[in-house]
C-alpha cells in the first residue's frame, strides 16, 4: 500500500515573515458566544466557547497538529510533546486529508476521527494521559486539506478542481458541485461521530484561502465566500452539527464571510524569530464592526509567551505543525517539532511550562464547564 506523501504547509514556503509576562491581561471586546440561537449549539459546545472567552487575554492555549498521514502508532506527536517538555498540549489538531481514501487504516478519515475521541477522552494511543485527572477532555481541532478532482489533490497547481461559479453564484447544476456534496455528505458522516459524543470541534475548513495556493481560494473571494455560506449551512441545518465551532481562516478582510457563519478568527504563520507577531493580531481580531477571539492556527515556531503579554498579543491559542520525518530528534525543516530547526529544545520548555500557556492538565472539566 502506498503511503500518502507528507503534508508541508505551503505557507511556510511563502510567508516566512511570532512575540508572549505572565501577569498583565489584555483587555479584550470579544465576545466568542455561538452566534447562532442557543437552541442551535451542543451543551459542551458553549461550554469550550464560554472557557475560550474566560481565558482570552489572560493565557495562550497549547496545541500540537497530529501526523494525518501517518498513525498514533507511526509518528506519535503528543508523546514527543511531553518527552521534551513534561507537560502535554491542550489541544490536538486533526486532519481529514485523507478522507477520500478508504483504505486502512485511514478509512475515509475513520482513524483521525477515532483518535479525536481518544483525546477528548483523555487518552492517547490507548493510554490515559493524567491518571489522576480522569475529568480532562483534551480539545479537538480539524482542519480539512481538502482532494478533489480527477488527480484528488488540493493544490492549485496540482488539480485541475475549482468553485463551480455561473452567473455570480455556485453553479449547482455542475458536476463539480455535485462533487462537493459527495464530499461534504462524507465529511457528515465522520463529524456525526463526533456529535452524538457531544465532543465540540474547532472547525477550520477552506484555510488558507487568500493565498490562492489552495483549489477553494483559486477562483477569488466572492467564489470562496459563497462555498464557505453554503458549506456552514449544509453542515448546520441539513446535517444538524450543532458541535462546530466555526473558525474561519481566510487571512485577508475582503474574503470575509457573513459574521454569522464565524465564530473565531485563525491566522497561519510560520515566522523568523520567537517574538509576539503583535502587527498580525492586530490586523486579524477586528473583522467589519466585530472584534473576534483571534488564535494562531498553524505556526512553526511558537511566540515567546513574555512577548505576547508584554505585546498584548494573547493569541487563544498556538498548533505548531507536525513531524515529516519518522526520525525522533533530527532537525529538520519538516521537522516542526522535533529537533531545533524551529524550535529550540530550551524554548520548547520554556514555552510549555509558562505561567501563561495552558496545558492539558491546567484545563477544567469541560463536559461540566458554565452554560451560561
Amino acid at each position: 500500500m502506498k503511503k500518502a506523501s507528507v503534508l508541508l504547509p505551503l505557507s511556510l514556503l511563502l510567508l516566512f515573515s511570532c512575540n508572549t509576562s505572565s501577569s498583565s491581561a489584555v483587555k479584550t471586546s470579544a465576545n466568542p458566544k455561538p452566534v447562532r440561537p442557543p437552541a442551535e449549539s451542543s451543551p459542551n459546545k458553549k461550554r469550550l466557547l464560554n472557557y475560550l472567552s474566560d481565558v482570552y487575554g489572560k493565557y495562550i492555549i497549547s496545541g500540537q497538529m497530529d501526523t494525518s498521514w501517518a498513525t498514533n502508532e507511526d509518528i506519535d506527536m503528543i508523546s514527543r510533546v511531553y518527552a521534551e517538555t513534561g507537560k502535554y498540549p491542550a489541544i490536538k489538531g486533526f486532519d481529514f486529508i485523507m478522507l477520500s481514501h478508504s483504505y486502512a487504516p485511514f478509512m475515509n478519515g475513520r482513524e483521525q476521527v477515532n483518535e479525536a475521541i481518544e483525546w477528548w477522552e483523555g487518552k492517547n494511543n490507548n493510554k490515559a494521559l493524567l491518571p489522576n485527572k480522569p475529568n480532562i477532555h483534551g480539545i479537538v481541532t480539524f482542519c480539512w486539506h481538502w482532494r478533489a478532482g480527477v488527480k484528488n489533490e488540493f493544490y492549485t497547481r496540482q488539480t485541475d478542481f475549482y468553485i463551480p461559479w455561473k452567473n455570480r453564484q455556485l453553479d449547482t447544476e455542475s458536476a463539480n458541485f455535485t462533487a462537493i456534496i459527495k464530499d461534504l455528505d462524507r465529511l457528515a458522516l465522520r463529524l456525526q461521530t463526533l456529535k452524538e459524543k457531544d465532543i465540540p470541534v474547532l472547525w477550520r475548513p477552506l484555510h488558507e484561502a487568500s493565498g490562492g495556493w489552495f483549489w477553494w481560494g483559486a477562483s477569488g473571494p466572492k467564489p470562496y465566500i459563497a462555498l464557505w455560506e453554503f458549506m456552514w449551512d449544509y453542515l448546520t441545518y441539513e446535517k444538524g452539527l450543532d458541535n462546530l465551532i466555526w473558525v474561519w481562516n481566510g487571512d485577508d478582510e475582503s474574503w470575509f464571510p457573513d459574521p454569522k457563519t464565524v465564530d473565531i478568527i485563525g491566522r497561519d504563520i510560520y515566522a523568523s524569530d520567537y517574538s509576539s507577531l503583535k502587527n498580525q493580531f492586530d490586523r486579524t481580531k477586528r473583522m467589519g464592526n466585530k472584534e473576534y477571539i483571534v488564535a494562531l492556527t498553524e505556526n512553526g515556531k511558537i511566540p515567546d509567551p513574555n512577548e505576547c503579554v508584554k505585546d498584548e498579543a494573547m493569541w487563544s491559542w498556538f498548533m505548531t505543525w507536525n513531524d515529516g520525518l519518522k526520525k525522533i530528534g533530527e532537525s529538520h525543516k519538516d521537522n516542526f517539532w522535533t529537533g531545533e530547526y524551529h524550535n529550540t529544545n530550551a524554548h520548547k520548555k520554556y514555552v510549555y511550562n509558562h505561567s501563561s500557556v495552558i496545558t492539558l492538565d491546567k484545563l477544567p472539566d469541560l463536559t461540566t464547564y458554565r452554560l451560561e
